[in-house]
């Protein structure tokens, strides 16, 4: 009797978790997919037709099942071979749950482990991989009509002891950052960087830390280890369980590209990379994050740490907003109407964000069951327990329409 182990790897195809969302190129509609931790650095664009029959890639279904449906659906064949260049052609991008994969994944992680520092993933990417070329991309913001240009911090900026900052791509949220970090330029030099992060694929704890220095091509942003010590002493090992989240996730990245280049060379960029995992049980269930347990003892954990080692710490949330279109799971495209009306309920939340009030910015996300898709939910909330009487300033606010899917991003400055 044969069984599912005994035939060949691809019988059965699997895709791996991975990002898809509609595109149109060279006029042809087409679905876009893309790894979020980065095993396949390229974007993989399939016909429509073909991308219908990708729900069956589930491991359950075999290749005559795949077959039988498309027959079905389209009332023309779907010939083996073509189904088998369709699975080759996405091993090959390490798209599947296969053989090939687990190679590759074992290979990169064992690098990683091994590795005293995390290497600048996106450099060459999503910013230049040249120092030089890289820090007049970062500058051009400053001077951007977008940006904050010549106006200095604010005189509140000596009390600043956290910041809201965007992690979406430079090259469409440059002039926000720019804004979060001119208002950073008038607080004193602090002694570490708490860099709550957003984590983009599952991890199995509310939280993920890591020991190594983020490189960047500017210099490295030195990870502060003592302190990330102290904390795994208080808060439990287990921490570390999901380091390799840090791999491939860019929200811390782009903090630290953005901080080494605020830095005087000469000053060291002193960093607590965490990363912050989804709250979106805690929204089904329809409670609270004070009431989850694991969320309250590394809350309490952080603020243990940081007042045992004394000196100024400050929080950084990296956090975009509203996630809204086709490419996010919406069934329609983006209007100006509906932009307009997102903006308005970004506007009504950031104000909680401004009034310290990390409950009631926690409910103005949950109260819909975060219909906006608030992916900087995780880090602000966090942000807003630590810092428990800051007041806020909204420094700046934007979007990036695109009726395929649209985001928002904000700075807010956080003072004591």
């Amino acid at each position: 009797m044969t069984t599912r182990e005994d035939t060949e790897p691809n019988e059965y195809p699997r895709l791996r978790p991975i990002e898809a969302f509609p595109a149109v190129v060279s006029g042809q509609e087409v679905l876009c997919l893309r790894d979020p931790q980065q095993y396949c650095e390229s974007v993989v664009y399939v016909p429509a037709q073909t991308a219908s029959i990708l729900a069956l890639f589930d491991g359950e279904h075999s290749l005559l099942d795949i077959q039988e449906m498309f027959v079905r659906r389209f009332g023309s064949l779907l010939f083996r071979e073509q189904l088998l260049q369709v699975i080759r052609s996405l091993d090959e991008h390490l798209l599947l749950d296969s053989p090939r994969f687990a190679g590759h994944r074992a290979e990169v992680e064992e690098d990683f482990r091994r590795a005293r520092s995390r290497a600048a993933i996106l450099a060459g990417k999503s910013y230049p991989s040249d120092a030089e070329a890289l820090r007049g991309q970062l500058d051009s913001y400053l001077t951007d009509p977008d940006g904050p240009g010549d106006t200095p911090p604010s005189p509140s900026a000596a009390l600043l002891t956290g910041l809201v900052v965007p992690h979406i791509d430079f090259a469409r949220g440059g002039p926000c950052y720019a804004w979060g970090y001119r208002e950073l330029e008038g607080a004193p030099p602090p002694d570490r960087y708490l860099i709550l992060g957003t984590v983009h694929a599952p991890i199995t704890r509310a939280f993920a830390l890591t020991r190594k220095d983020f490189e960047t091509p500017l210099g490295a942003a030195e990870t502060d280890r003592e302190f990330v010590d102290r904390l795994l002493a208080a808060a439990g090992n287990g921490y570390l369980e999901d380091e390799l989240a840090h791999r491939a996730e860019h929200s811390i990245e782009f903090q630290a590209v953005f901080l080494r280049h605020r830095t005087p060379p000469a000053r060291p960029v002193r960093i607590v990379p965490v990363l912050c995992g989804s709250l979106h049980r805690v929204i089904e269930d329809r409670r609270s994050p004070q009431g989850a347990q694991e969320i309250e003892s590394f809350v309490a954990a952080l603020r243990e740490t940081m007042a045992a080692l004394g000196g100024r710490t400050v929080v950084m949330a990296s956090a975009d907003l509203a996630h809204v279109g086709p490419r996010f799971g919406d069934r329609r495209q983006i209007t100006p109407g509906q932009l307009r009306e997102v903006a308005e309920a970004d506007q009504e939340m950031l104000g909680s964000v401004e009034a310290g009030d990390a409950e009631a910015f926690y409910h103005a996300v949950a109260r819909d069951g975060d219909r906006r898709r608030i992916c900087g939910l995780p880090p602000i909330y966090t942000l807003l327990r630590l810092l428990p009487g800051a007041w806020g300033r909204l420094l700046a606010y934007s979007q990036w329409p695109d009726p395929q899917g649209a985001v928002t991003f904000a700075a807010v400055a956080l003072y004591a």
